[in-house]
């Protein structure tokens, strides 16, 4: 039962997590990004060049879904006592109207990404209905994960390595 008091009483830290990033282009040719702690510089929205080197915003933006939901099996297996013992994890995504981004004659479709399908593989002692629960209860706790399969597709499949 919720009462009135309760949300007098409880701390705005309690419910939520503010984060701040600031960005700045002082080059105008890349964008550094600050965080709290740190920073790191990118210089295109997407590389079409397999030869390139920097990191682009979708490979971090990538990266970052991927490693969201690792990290939380990470997490999720230390709090249950390590019991994951090996892991892997792809992600394939697909970027519709790419045309676009590159400044072609007659394709001015907004660029975006249409789905991202995640294949975890782990390693872990776990029978079949604890693996899916285990799975599917890591899940639930990833805040990536959690905020844009509201907004896309995006499929995760686990896969128990012998």
């Amino acid at each position: 039962m919720k009462r009135a008091n309760d949300q007098i009483h409880s701390l705005y830290e309690s419910k939520r997590f503010d984060i701040n990033f600031r960005g700045t282009s002082n080059d105008l040719s890349s964008v550094k990004i600050y965080t709290n702690k740190n920073s790191f510089q990118i210089e295109k929205q997407i590389s079409f060049d397999s030869e390139s080197k920097p990191i682009s915003s979708l490979e971090y933006f990538a990266g970052s879904v991927l490693s969201s939901i690792l990290l939380t099996f990470l997490e999720q297996s230390k709090r249950r006592g390590s019991i994951i013992e090996e892991m892997e994890g792809v992600l394939n995504l697909s970027l519709e109207n790419p045309l676009s981004l590159i400044g072609v004659k007659g394709y001015d479709e907004e660029p975006f990404i249409s789905n991202m399908t995640v294949t975890v593989f782990l390693y872990v002692d776990l029978e079949d209905k604890e693996f899916d629960d285990f799975c599917f209860g890591t899940l639930a706790h990833s805040p990536i994960y959690n905020t844009l399969k509201r907004s896309m597709e995006l499929d995760v499949i686990f896969k128990k390595l012998i």
